[in-house]
């Protein structure tokens, strides 16, 4: 397994040299290929350590060993590596290109999930790591947009508040029982999805668009019904696992 992950790591990072040559060789500063490169590779080898380390979570929820990187986690980790390339954009002020790479990163996010369950390849890893990476995905890109000026640092604060609260609500869950209980909801997707449409919006639109302004105030909306709806699904969370760990004492 870890032979497997490394090997698709290695064509990654080929890939991001390719990318570099090309950011290059485009109109602009030369040296973004430079520090596109600088960066990508320590973020890919950072990657392939995580991944290595957790290769023992690559199991299917009906307990089956996955003797190699399935597809949907490989499309995973292409959205991980991608960042890098995400964020040096942002920070070029290529916004209509950063766009197009954050579409692409955001349908990995449904493709990955789609591949696990239509190929019966579900993993632990994957169910842990996915909601993990999205608050990666989007929260670098927020910082991203927040420091060239894009997205007002009120929205950003809300967004770490956010990813406090989920934070905080999963080592909470964890520390009271002695587990993570980990459940996708049509609401947690329904917000994942909005937010993905509003930043691509900003992007895509740019700061010379006075609709990017209300795209920026909608998504420190969205910030707060997330953390509430989060709040929520974690107090459900616990009084369920309770519930079913009170029935089983009983029995």
């Amino acid at each position: 397994m870890q032979r497997s992950i490394l090997n698709y790591l290695l064509i990654l990072a080929l890939v991001q040299g390719a990318a570099a040559m090309l950011l290059g060789i485009r109109p602009g500063p030369p040296a973004r290929g430079w520090i596109f490169l600088l960066c990508a590779l320590p973020w890919t080898a950072l990657t392939g350590w995580i991944s290595m380390r957790n290769a023992h979570l690559l199991y299917t929820i009906e307990g089956s060993r996955v003797s190699r990187l399935n597809l949907a986690t490989r499309v995973t980790l292409l959205r991980v590596i991608a960042v890098p390339l995400l964020v040096v954009l942002i920070l070029a002020r290529e916004f209509p290109a950063a766009g197009f790479v954050f579409l692409g990163m955001a349908l990995t996010d449904w493709l990955d999930g789609f591949l696990a369950r239509r190929m019966g390849e579900v993993t632990q890893l994957g169910r842990i790591a996915d909601p993990a990476i999205d608050a990666l995905f989007c929260g670098v890109t927020c910082l991203a947009l927040a420091l060239v000026g894009l997205l007002p640092l009120w929205v950003f604060l809300l967004v770490l508040l956010r990813y406090a609260v989920l934070a905080g609500g999963a080592a909470g869950l964890r520390l009271l029982l002695g587990y993570l209980p980990v459940r996708a909801t049509f609401a947690g997707r329904s917000f994942y999805l909005v937010q993905y449409g509003l930043l691509a919006a900003m992007l895509v639109m740019g700061r010379h668009s006075p609709w990017t302004r209300i795209a920026g105030s909608a998504l420190g909306a969205v910030q707060v019904l997330v953390s509430a709806q989060l709040v929520g699904l974690g107090l459900s969370l616990y009084r369920e696992a309770r519930r079913t760990a009170g029935g089983a004492h009983g029995a």
